[in-house]
């Protein structure tokens, strides 16, 4: 009997490039939004969260097809974020200048920047470091605003030191959250080399 062997591409399934490229990023934004839902940890008082590994599909779609549509992924992405969060976040109490500094940097620049994940182009080491600098900018995006858009909300303990503060808030969840998105796309790299690198 003939093994059966799943190989999804444009002319597998008779779509144009153009096509599938749509579809796959559909799929994969639908994947990091259900995913970005659970969260095996519990969340930050003030946004932030350890999921299971939500940031990966938008890193893969920015490792396979570049910088352009990795960061047009991430801004559909960074879209539907906010939409999930913008009642939580206003009800927070926050003044207006505060609300828009939070959904820029929180939102729309923080998951845009997860497209960049391809910036140094293909190979193991490229796509690890790739993943790496993507998090890292969402990580510089939160800590901007968490000096500005989130300084009035600062404990009183960490009165004077509110870019130490910012510093460990977001990366109490980001670092543990890349580490995940690092091991488990370092481990399905060599069965998804020749999707992602196509």
């Amino acid at each position: 009997m003939e093994e059966f062997k799943l190989n999804y591409n444009s002319k597998t399934l008779g779509l144009s490039e153009r096509t599938f490229r749509l579809v796959l990023s559909a799929v994969m934004i639908g994947l990091a939004t259900v995913l970005s839902l659970f969260h095996p940890w519990p969340s930050m008082p003030l946004g932030g969260s350890v999921t299971l590994c939500s940031m990966l599909p938008i890193l893969l779609i920015g490792y396979r097809y570049g910088v352009r549509w990795g960061l047009f992924t991430g801004f559909v992405y960074a879209l539907i974020q906010l939409l999930i969060d913008a009642g939580k976040v206003l009800s927070w109490g926050m003044t207006p200048t505060a609300v828009v500094a939070s959904f820029i940097f929180d939102y729309l620049v923080a998951f845009t920047v997860l497209g960049l994940a391809g910036i140094y182009g293909k190979g193991f080491v490229r796509y690890l470091f790739g993943m790496t600098t993507a998090v890292a900018l969402r990580f510089a995006s939160h800590f901007i605003s968490g000096v500005t858009a989130y300084a009035s909300f600062l404990p009183d303990q960490w009165k004077g030191n509110l870019w130490l503060y910012s510093l460990i808030y977001n990366g109490a969840y980001l670092l543990p959250d890349l580490l995940i998105c690092l091991v488990v796309g370092a481990i399905a790299y060599k069965s998804l080399k020749k999707y992602i690198e196509a």
